[in-house]
Formats: structure tokens, sequence, C-alpha cells
């Protein structure tokens, strides 16, 4: 058996056990002691696991995370208008990266622009993008990500570092006056390498992202426009003025246009 079909099963028995030793992995997958240790420096890297004495864990973090499709009906109806907003940012013929994110996901869903090129690792995007017969898709491969619906590891990477893209769309699990911060460190990876491959980075996401934390930090520098869907913190706004960061406060229900400010 590969190493990253012991991890993804090693995973899938974290999933449901919360914990596994290192005796446990050598009796699971008939290894040595010095394979398992390997596997659990891959996984602790990767940012997925926690070192406990005697073998690995789930981070704490991970039972406050909710599933994509839990995500995905949380805040409907902010991410729905963030999304809109979003996608009028786009031109015909561009090439656009979308992350993985179910904000980003309502931005695909509502594209008016023509003959774009759509760069993503997501599963749900190209269902949503795949419907426009005049959208071309370039899809990311990598290992499949069953949970979060994303394909992952280095060739993501490997094959974003080839692309150069006129827009980049990309989430965030929270915001905090210092960043954008996410659960897993590739996350991370990912999106510094679509920003560095990007004329133009845009982030969407809605107001609670503004009230949580998370674990991986990636810079604002790496971000123009900051699409949200309501007033944010006086001190990240500040932030944003001195970085020079356009932001757009979509507003909701009965209010008017949303309002661009720099």
């Amino acid at each position: 058996m590969f190493q990253e079909e012991r991890l993804v099963n090693i995973l899938d028995y974290l999933k449901q056990h919360k914990t596994m030793s290192v005796g446990e992995i050598c009796s699971f997958f008939q290894v040595s002691r010095d394979t398992a240790r390997r596997d659990i420096v891959k996984l602790v890297q990767e940012g997925v696991v926690v070192r406990t004495h005697g073998g690995v864990a789930l981070p704490e973090l991970q039972k406050e995370l909710t599933s994509y499709q839990e995500r995905l009906i949380d805040e409907p109806t902010s991410k729905k208008v963030i999304g809109e907003h979003g996608a009028k940012l786009i031109r015909d013929h561009e090439t656009v990266f979308f992350d993985v994110s179910t904000t980003v996901q309502f931005v695909a869903e509502h594209i008016q622009a023509r003959e774009i090129t759509a760069v993503t690792h997501s599963i749900d995007n190209v269902g949503i993008l795949s419907k426009r017969e005049d959208l071309s898709i370039y899809l990311l491969g990598g290992y499949l990500h069953t949970q979060n619906r994303l394909l992952y590891g280095p060739s993501v990477i490997d094959k974003i570092s080839e692309i150069r893209a006129d827009k980049a769309f990309i989430g965030a699990t929270a915001i905090q006056p210092d960043g954008l911060y996410y659960p897993y460190e590739e996350d991370v990876r990912v999106k510094r390498e679509m920003a560095r491959r990007s004329d133009q980075v845009i982030l969407v996401a809605d107001h609670t992202k503004f009230a949580v934390k998370s674990r991986f930090k990636l810079d604002f520098d790496h971000v123009d426009i900051i699409v949200t869907d309501q007033s944010i913190p006086v001190e990240i706004q500040e932030i944003l003025d001195h970085k020079n960061i356009t932001l757009i406060e979509c507003q909701t229900h009965n209010q008017q246009d949303g309002v661009e400010s720099k």
C-alpha cells in the first residue's frame, strides 16, 4: 500500500475513533514503526492531525468545523448576494481561479461573462460551471478529499504555478486584523500560489468570518478586493485602507445596491 493511501485510511479511522496510536498504525497496515512515524510526520505537516503521546488525533479545531454541505446552507442569502456582486467583476474571455469555498461557489453560479476559462480544484465548482457550454474548465488534479469535495496534494500547486490568470476568487475560514486564516496549511499554500499567479485577487466572505478564528495565516498583501455582506470591524477597515484594498459591502434584504469603498 502506498503512503498516500495509508494517510487517507488513517484519516478515515480518526473520523470514527478520534485517536490512533503508532502501534495501531503498525498493526492496521502491517508496517514498521519507522514507517508509521513517517506517516504521522506527513499528516502533521499537512495540518490535518496533531501529535499525541504515542500517536495522532484530530485537532480540536476539527470539532468546530462543519461539513461542506452544512456550510453551504449557512447564511445562504448573504452568500448569494456576495456571489452575485463578485461575479460582476469577471469579464469576457478572462482566465479565473475558483478556490474551494461555499461563497466562491455562489460566484460560479452567477457568472454572466462569456468565453472564460475557469480553473479550480473544487468538485462542486466543476458541477456548476459544466452547465455552461461557452466556458472552458481546467480541473487541477490531485487526491480526492471526499468530505470537503476538493482535490489536494502537491500536483495541485504544481499545476497552478504553470497558469497565468486574470483573477482569483478565494474564500476564508476566518478574518482577523493580521490576515486571513484557514484550518489547514495546504489551504494557505494553494491560495498563496493562486494569488501569485493572478493579476487580481478577490476575497469573498460573509460577515461571520470576521468573528471566528482558525490556524494558518495568509497575509492581506495577497488580496486586492474583499466582497462581504455587512460593515466590517473598524480596526480591519483601517488596515484595508492602509493597504489600499478595495472593500465592497453588499447590502441585502430591502437595502439598496452594495456600496464600494477604498
